[in-house]
């Protein structure tokens, strides 16, 4: 598997000051969402967008702009918190560039005051992954794989290097937005393109661990297969996320080839059973134990969206994993349950935005 590591095009962009910074104010609790917007395209015509994103299509334009990002606004108010809170990062799937970006943090998302914003590779990509944060983004980087077994190029792989604590708690934070291969063309078929996906995350992840056994990394995104998706699939091919078999109860583990598990992520049961040493990555899904789904495939309710936390979340200080929510309101989902996509002229995503709470601990 050939891959390379280009540096991601947008630099660091600011989108207005406050008189205190976010880790001068002791903040406690640390707000992460991720959504998946599904096609977000701005209000100029550069030649990439989709036809019908297309000013000269007659089916696009700027006032449909302004209301799909009004729509980005609501569903992600729909994670609570209140009235006009805001994650403290938003990490965003399938938007055009920066200038959706900048769009959104002075338009709907004023109020979250979001001073930092980058967006990934490559510049012939019409969506790519993208964040915006009140934190400081010190470092930015874009991940590609050069061939996706057989599907062309791969989507990039955005990594983030965030500081979220000031001098007393210093506390620096590696996020990589994904988006993997869609199963458009079946699950099995495309699901080799996922696992190469989940090699050059996991190859990053350990190269990083290495370096820092300290530091917090976690990825989220669209994986386009739940944490799960080895049971969901009967066990008949390996996943690029896979069970931790070294937490696994189940013995029928035991017989399956060792490739299956080295050439995927490995899903950790809980927080303490995140690793990345000796050669070992397992991270854990914050889906365990919880009820919903994020994405509807051919009439199933999935968890295609979501996180995969790195070891140092379930220490008992610095920065811990505290809930997991899912913006699940009613007005987000069409009668039968789906979630409900632009139409055009209204509606919102084909996915639902998810969050990840963290808490500071004392003494972090």
């Amino acid at each position: 598997m050939r891959r390379r590591i280009l540096l991601a095009f947008a630099a660091v962009c600011l989108c207005g000051f406050r008189c205190s910074l976010p880790w001068q104010e002791e903040q406690k609790l640390f707000v992460i969402a991720s959504y998946n917007v599904h096609n977000l395209f701005d209000d100029a015509d550069n030649g990439l967008e989709y036809p019908e994103f297309s000013l000269g299509s007659g089916t696009w334009n700027a006032e449909l702009y302004r209301k799909r990002l009004e729509n980005v606004g609501e569903a992600l108010g729909c994670l609570g918190g209140g009235e006009g809170s805001f994650p403290d990062i938003l990490c965003l799937v399938e938007v055009e560039g920066l200038t959706v970006l900048e769009d959104l943090a002075s338009g709907p998302l004023k109020k979250a005051n979001y001073r930092w914003a980058a967006c990934g590779g490559p510049d012939t990509s019409p969506i790519r992954c993208a964040i915006l944060s009140r934190f400081p983004i010190v470092g930015v980087r874009s991940h590609r794989l050069e061939e996706s077994s057989g599907f062309g190029p791969g989507r990039d792989i955005l990594e983030a290097q965030l500081e979220l604590g000031g001098e007393a708690a210093p506390s620096r934070l590696s996020i990589f937005i994904c988006h993997w291969k869609s199963r458009k063309e079946g699950e099995e078929a495309t699901e080799s393109a996922r696992r190469a996906a989940a090699g050059l995350l996991r190859a990053r992840m350990t190269e990083l661990a290495a370096v820092s056994p300290e530091g917090l990394m976690m990825a989220c995104g669209d994986f386009n297969e739940s944490p799960d998706e080895f049971e969901r699939s009967g066990r008949r091919y390996p996943t690029a996320l896979m069970p931790d078999p070294g937490q696994a109860v189940d013995s029928r583990y035991d017989a399956l080839d060792e490739e299956w598990f080295e050439g995927a992520l490995l899903v950790a049961s809980n927080t303490s059973a995140a690793t990345a040493g000796r050669g070992r990555l397992a991270l854990y899904s914050p889906w365990a134990g919880q009820a919903g789904y994020s994405y509807v495939f051919r009439g199933e309710k999935e968890r295609l969206d979501g996180f995969l936390l790195g070891p140092g979340f379930g220490d008992a200080k610095g920065l811990e994993f505290d809930s997991f929510l899912v913006g699940n309101d009613p007005k987000l989902l069409d009668s039968s349950g789906s979630p409900l996509g632009w139409t055009g002229s209204s509606g919102y995503s084909d996915h639902l935005p998810v969050a990840c709470r963290l808490r500071l601990e004392d003494g972090g």
